[in-house]
């Protein structure tokens, strides 16, 4: 689980490092001005981060019993 909860803090990093920039574009500029590619490794990145959550939600469900092979 420890393992999932870095994985998910790292996957944060560049999500925020790509967010920041496209956010002050989208304020100042139009919304063309954001490239596809950025948007589509914020999608995927957001995706990973809420599948390292529930991955961390079914551990933390599932694996306080005694006799569960998560751990």
């Amino acid at each position: 689980m420890e393992k999932l909860a870095i994985l998910r803090l790292f996957a944060g990093f560049p999500l925020f490092g790509l967010l920041l920039p496209d956010v002050s574009t989208f304020i100042v500029g139009r919304f063309k001005d954001i490239s596809p590619f950025h948007i589509y490794i914020e999608c995927f990145l957001l995706l990973f981060i809420i599948a390292c959550t529930l991955g961390i939600a079914y551990i933390r469900k599932f694996g306080n019993n005694p006799d569960s092979q998560l751990q």
